[in-house]
């Protein structure tokens, strides 16, 4: 691991261990995000692009969303 930081310059990297975690957590916000696009999309009457906004995410996340929930 030295090496690595050696070579690229950082003194901080993380191990399997923490990137794991780190991939974990981002996948667990990103569910988040959808399941919460979802309810907005079913139980309001909120354009995507409002949708969007409010949850900080792009209108194409949420029109992707909307296009499978017609699909089902």
């Amino acid at each position: 691991m030295r090496q690595t930081d050696q070579i690229f310059g950082k003194t901080n990297t993380m191990g399997i261990l923490e990137q794991l975690a780190e991939i974990r957590r981002l996948e667990g916000l990103e569910e988040g995000r959808e399941e919460s696009v979802r309810l907005l999309l079913s139980n309001t009457e909120f354009s995507p692009g409002k949708i969007a906004e409010l949850l900080g995410v792009g209108v194409s996340f949420v029109e992707n969303i909307r296009k499978n929930l017609s699909a089902k």
